[in-house]
């Protein structure tokens, strides 16, 4: 069995074993008709009908997209102390830690040296007039703009939590990441036998869950369905040529991205392409449908674990730890954002500039938060140490829908990269 919902034959009904099998290809039937519903509902926007049904579809998605949701902090928070405080020592543990961070750091500044390298050529084809930056400025509404405090000062003061259990009713990720490791570490100082009890009650607790899991993912064709439908009736048929350019730019370059890592995972990985593909689908799926990794960790962690065979030791730690702390998309993405807010408003940036943006987008891609639209509030600070006009951020949040599902998956595919390449070079430290 393949993918995000697989199960052990003997325990799955005949029927649950039917929709496993074609779960996958569910998954990307699904979004293909959703994007297409939803665009020919709103061609039918004076029917009476359409709100109704739109509205309905409204709620579905987003009580499928609320259980995955729910299920996240009682996933993580388990498998990353089980993970650490099974590790034989904190240096096992933390091993694995600094390679996921070598890992993702490296993966961020390859993907803005890219993008700054191919930034100019990019766009050297898109020509814009005023009247198609008045159309661009007019098509959304300042009211959408996300606001928040995206300091880096900020960020760092909230990284360590001053209550857990808000933490987790805030879901501030990273802070109760923070929280997890934390305990997972000072569990090893503990006596043997404590430390076993706190292994074997996380374990219990992530096997319930991925159960639990396993359970609202059989229905991910409907849920994808229902929010894809939803998206394609908010962009309806507008058609801008300046938006249209860009969209191409960021869906271009996350398939350019996407064969890159794939590529990678197979041959440092050493995955063959066909078990590659198989273990990848789901996640995929996952995150375009909900343009949220958070909602496709559970789907990377069957991948990993019931595909791929990778031990647990390594992708409890590492897929946890990635989840909540990195974006490397973003690297790429705020790159060829703000070069084109720089030619919408006729202030096109120069070498040095786009250096900066680069390294900014590297290094602080983590500072993104984990709600939607939280790019747009991150990126901020960039725009206004370029002195590039803030409004920007709306027409940024008006083509997110398109653009953060392509990124989304480039960060689920540098997630499970990552943890292959980290179980690699653990295999070979432990084998030679």
């Amino acid at each position: 069995m393949t993918g995000a919902t697989h199960l052990n034959a003997p325990e799955a009904p005949q029927l649950i074993t039917r929709i496993q099998g074609i779960l996958p290809t569910a998954c990307i039937v699904s979004l293909v008709l959703g994007f297409a519903t939803g665009g020919f509902l709103a061609s039918l926007s004076s029917a009476s009908w359409t709100g109704p049904t739109i509205e309905f579809f409204d709620v579905l998605g987003t009580m499928w997209i609320n259980a995955i949701r729910m299920t996240v902090i009682p996933l993580i928070v388990p498998l990353l102390i089980g993970a650490i405080a099974g590790s034989e020592s904190g240096r096992s543990a933390g091993a694995i830690g600094i390679q996921t961070l070598i890992g993702f750091v490296l993966s961020s500044a390859c993907f803005a040296s890219l993008a700054a390298l191919s930034v100019h050529g990019v766009y050297s084809g898109l020509t814009l007039d005023e009247a198609v930056t008045e159309k661009l400025r007019a098509s959304v509404s300042p009211t959408d703009i996300p606001t928040g405090d995206a300091s880096v000062a900020t960020w760092f003061k909230n990284l360590i939590p001053t209550n857990p259990v808000k933490a987790a009713a805030d879901g501030t990720m990273l802070s109760l990441i923070i929280f997890a490791l934390a305990f997972g570490f000072a569990s090893l100082a503990a006596p043997a036998d404590v430390r076993g009890q706190i292994v074997s009650m996380c374990r219990t607790i992530s096997t319930v869950m991925l159960v639990l899991v396993q359970g609202v993912l059989l229905v991910a064709p409907i849920g994808i369905f229902a929010l894809t439908l939803v998206v394609g009736t908010k962009l309806g048929g507008a058609a801008f040529t300046a938006l249209g350019y860009f969209i191409g730019v960021h869906l271009t370059a996350a398939m350019v991205f996407s064969l890159g890592l794939i590529a990678i995972t197979a041959i440092w990985g050493r995955l063959p392409l066909s078990n590659l593909i198989r273990g990848i689908a789901n996640p995929i799926s996952v995150a375009l449908g909900t343009s949220s990794s958070l909602s496709a960790l559970p789907a990377m962690i069957e991948t990993v674990r019931d595909v791929w065979r990778l031990p647990e030791r390594i992708y409890g730690v590492v897929l946890p730890f990635a989840v909540s702390t990195f974006k490397p998309s973003t690297a790429y993405t705020w790159v060829f954002s703000t070069y084109f807010l720089s030619l919408l408003f006729g202030m096109p940036l120069g070498p040095k500039e786009i250096v900066f943006v680069a390294g900014y987008a590297a290094l602080f891609n983590a500072t993104v938060p984990g709600i939607p639209g939280g790019g747009m509030i991150a990126v901020a600070p960039l725009l206004l140490a370029l002195g590039l006009p803030i409004e920007g951020i709306a027409i940024l949040f008006a083509v997110n829908p398109i653009t953060d599902r392509a990124a989304t998956a480039i960060n689920v595919l540098s997630n499970l990269a990552i943890t292959t390449l980290v179980a690699a070079a653990q295999r070979r430290a432990l084998f030679g």
